[in-house]
């Protein structure tokens, strides 16, 4: 790592840029007060659009092994290397299968049955046995039966909606929760028919005391992709998490409203669509390392599972053999093809050959290009002893997954920030540990020397190849939550003591890291899963009951300041384009981190041509005094500290056991003084927003003379205008879309603002009202 000084500020065209970047942290929102009301509507000039149009899914099944259907005929097939007596029994009739020459696979069977066999249920036989199907799009819930139905004709309810745009991996902010437990308990304000299933995730308009619960509240929160804990048909009974699957093609009828074959097609789809419609990408978390039990697939033929299990569970999957990683490759084409999901993360990835996940990667990205998948696992295995070790997904393997846009879980940065899961050490966020690993993290553990090639040390925790590879955490759904695991520790105080302020600072340290930031859901509102001192349940909680697991939203209310804090760490790293580099190169051109004592201090540029031209400093201090950095001469103004989104122009210090981040903010000349307007909006192909207002430069509230504001970041919409020092002025936002005449006014009061009397920017930082 570089110890190097920083320079002396750079021009301010760049300074501007900057501001720019950071527009949507401020110490507050606008205060809404009364005021005189706009004048009529009129057309407003429009910004560039972002979301793109959806594009039409194919509605033709894939042709891979199952149940084909057509409305003429259905082919079934199926894999069966050790016997040559298959049959499906479908529709009252039994049909021997025969053997298919087919692309790719090898030892398949097949029969075409005529007529139109449309949710008609049907069992493979192989060698006189009942087998279940394990490409079967629809199931029969407690049979090894399937059903007979083309997912890919089904249409969500309206069509498919546009996919949230997404730039760089880097760009990701990813929220884990479980279908259930988001909104199985009443203080989620969702409909109780809804609680606990694929709707209730996506019901708006939801509240609990006032505030916003469910995707109203992630919306809020901020964060830009869902991470849907097993929602593919697993085994065990609810309450549990379902790691445990049966059929990899399904969605999980535990969680569905519907019996009907199309009916539970369309409710998936719709809760996609849904997220996508508010702004937010949807990740499946998938077991294709272990199953159920060996019954699952073993009847069939006992080629599906390794010799010796290495996930802990008895039956681990085989990705060795061919045919079952051309499985794996088929269900995750069905998921992103039929039911539009935007990426996967792999459960035990470690389990999987490196080749063959290197294989399902590149698929995916050159078959489905302009969809930004995203793809992360864990690069271990279920506590295993595994001989092929060196093959497998490990550290030391990551790079080779470089190409095909594969990052994972890094264990390393998190033990380094947080300790152990379930023990009583604390490490870095709590002031101690080693300052050079949390170091090697906030860089996004890069490469020593840049390659595709295998490192000889597996678990070398300099594995990146490039940012997206690392996810950083520091809680998940394993093992203790992050709150669980400060308490557990021995931090006091609550919230607003020192466990509290250890939380801040250790969420802070990975949304101002490279890399992909990841947390849990709950984290936000401190949600504990200890219930009457049993911890050892919280340690690994997953068949625990809703008392543990299940938030609740009342919690909010309670911890509102820590959710401030998520947040506003949320927005700062979505507007700071100085905290998502993109590149090994990036991240060693233009970012210089060194250590004074345990502080550690980095200094970012967001400018490819300017690397040494910071405009972003960020400062982790786990000590119990301030810390006075020395920054580069110019204007520099605290954007974030250990409450949230600060604005303290001129103030060099960072306070004791927090993250705190410097903005390059202009020199107070020509162009540095005005408004920085951000305001969080959710929009449809051909909207866009603008911001109008009493003063000249905002049109004199003249929609037709209204500010556009700049998607770039969406859906935050941002711009700048520049205004005298000590100017008051008076605001709203308004909503346009191509192709209509006049605007849609935000609801409520007009908002007001203040330029700083001694110059600079007024940050606003703004939801739409409406």
């Amino acid at each position: 790592m570089r110890d190097v000084s920083l320079p002396a500020a750079p021009s301010p065209h760049r300074r501007r840029a900057a501001v720019r970047a950071l527009l949507a942290v401020a110490a507050a929102a606008a205060a809404l007060l009364p005021g005189a009301q706009p004048a009529a509507p009129a057309t407003a000039t429009a910004a560039v659009p972002v979301p793109v149009p959806a594009v039409d899914l194919p509605t033709t099944p894939l042709d891979t092994l199952g149940a084909i259907h057509t409305p003429e005929a259905t082919t079934f097939r199926i894999w069966s290397p050790d016997s040559a007596d298959v049959a499906v029994e479908v529709d009252g009739g039994t049909h021997a299968l025969a053997p298919v020459e087919l692309d790719g696979y090898s030892d398949v069977y097949e029969a075409v049955v005529e007529g139109d066999l449309h949710d008609e249920p049907y069992q493979f036989t192989v060698a006189g046995r009942d087998v279940r199907d394990p490409y079967a799009q629809m199931v029969r819930p407690g049979t090894t039966e399937g059903v007979v139905v083309n997912a890919a004709a089904v249409q969500p309810t309206g069509g498919w909606a546009a996919t949230p745009p997404q730039e760089n991996p880097e760009d990701a902010v990813v929220y884990e929760l479980s279908v259930r437990n988001f909104t199985i308990d009443p203080s989620s304000g969702v409909r109780e028919e809804l609680r606990g299933t694929f709707g209730g995730l996506t019901e708006t308009g939801t509240r609990n005391g006032g505030l916003t619960t469910g995707i109203d509240h992630l919306k809020e929160l901020g964060v830009t992709h869902v991470q849907l804990m097993p929602s593919y048909d697993f085994g065990t009974p609810v309450p549990n998490w379902g790691y445990d699957p049966v059929n990899y093609n399904v969605p999980e009828e535990q969680y569905s409203r519907f019996t009907g074959a199309e009916d539970r097609v369309r409710e998936f789809k719709d809760m996609v669509n849904a997220f996508h419609r508010n702004g937010i990408r949807v990740l499946m978390d998938v077991v294709y390392n272990h199953t159920y039990s060996q019954d699952v697939f073993g009847p069939i033929t006992g080629a599906y599972y390794t010799p010796t299990d290495l996930s802990g569970t008895g039956n681990s999957i085989d990705d060795g053999n061919p045919m079952v990683s051309r499985m794996i490759r088929d269900s995750l084409e069905f998921w992103v093809r039929t039911y539009n999901v935007d990426g996967f993360r792999f459960d035990l990835l470690g389990v999987h050959h490196h080749e063959s996940a290197a294989a399902w990667g590149t698929y995916l990205r050159e078959t489905y290009p302009d969809r930004g998948l995203q793809l992360h696992g864990e690069p271990w295995c279920g506590g295993c002893t595994d001989a092929q070790e060196p093959s497998k997904v490990r550290y030391g393997t990551v790079p080779t997954l470089a190409d095909a846009g594969i990052g994972v879980f890094n264990g390393a940065f998190r033990d380094a920030v947080k300790g152990g899961s379930r023990d009583t050490t604390m490490a870095y966020m709590n002031g101690d540990g080693d300052p050079a690993a949390v170091v090697r993290g906030v860089r996004g553990s890069p490469l020593e020397t840049k390659s595709t090639a295998p490192l000889p040390d597996l678990w070398n925790p300099s594995f990146a190849h490039d940012p997206a590879q690392t996810l950083n955490y520091v809680s998940a759904h394993d093992d203790l939550n992050l709150w669980d695991k400060i308490v557990y520790s021995g931090a006091t105080g609550g919230e607003d003591g020192r466990a509290g302020r250890i939380d801040r600072f250790a969420t802070g340290i990975v949304m101002t890291s490279q890399g992909v930031p990841f947390f849990y859901e709950g984290d936000e509102f401190l949600h504990s899963k200890v219930v009457d001192g049993d911890w050892e349940t919280a340690k690994n909680s997953y068949r625990a009951g809703d008392d543990v697991n299940a938030l609740d939203w009342s919690e909010k209310a309670a911890h509102a300041g820590t959710f401030r804090y998520y947040r506003d760490a949320i927005a700062l790293r979505r507007a700071t384009p100085a905290l998502r580099l993109t590149s090994w190169e990036a991240v060693r051109d233009r970012m210089a981190t060194r250590t004074d004592g345990e502080v550690v201090v980095s200094a970012i540029s967001a400018d490819p041509a300017a690397p040494t031209a910071y405009d972003t400093v960020v400062v982790l201090n786990p000590t119990d005094a301030d810390y006075t950095v020395a920054l580069p001469a110019g204007s520099w103004t605290t954007v974030f500290d250990a409450g949230g989104a600060a604005d303290r122009p001129g103030d060099r210090t960072a306070g004791s056991l927090s993250v705190t981040v410097f903005s390059r903010t202009g020199d107070g000349g020509e162009g540095a003084d005005g408004a920085a307007f951000s305001v969080r909006a959710t929009t449809v192909w051909g909207e866009h927003i603008a911001v109008v207002g009493d003063v000249p430069q905002l049109g004199g509230w003249d929609p037709a003379r209204a500010v556009p504001l700049d998607p770039g970041s969406y859906p935050l919409w941002q711009a700048g205008i520049d205004l005298p020092a000590g100017t008051a002025f008076a605001y709203k936002y308004v909503r346009t879309t191509d192709g209509q005449p006049g605007v849609v006014w935000e609801t409520g009061a007009n908002r007001t603002a203040t330029v700083p009397g001694g110059g600079g920017r007024v940050l606003l930082n703004d939801v739409w009202r409406g």
